[in-house]
């Protein structure tokens, strides 16, 4: 039987320059590319935290369009 290509864009990435801006690599999932002003961007999907962890913590689900280069597979 002949194996259908898989239709899910959908990609694990690791996203850098989060919003909130720790400096840590956050797990994404790349949902779709584009190219905007001759470079390729990425729209993703991740979790970033909200507060300070002195000030109670908290995470948000941040969905945005980032360049390729802040976005890898490993």
């Amino acid at each position: 039987m002949r194996q259908e290509p898989d239709p899910c864009p959908a990609r694990h990435c690791w996203v850098s320059g989060a919003v909130d801006a720790e400096g840590i690599k956050r797990p994404g999932l790349l949902v779709e590319w584009r190219q905007a002003h001759g470079r390729w961007e990425g729209r993703v999907v991740y979790v970033a935290r909200l507060r300070p962890l002195e000030a109670g913590g908290g995470w948000i689900t941040v969905e945005e369009w980032l360049p390729a280069e802040l976005l890898s597979p490993l």
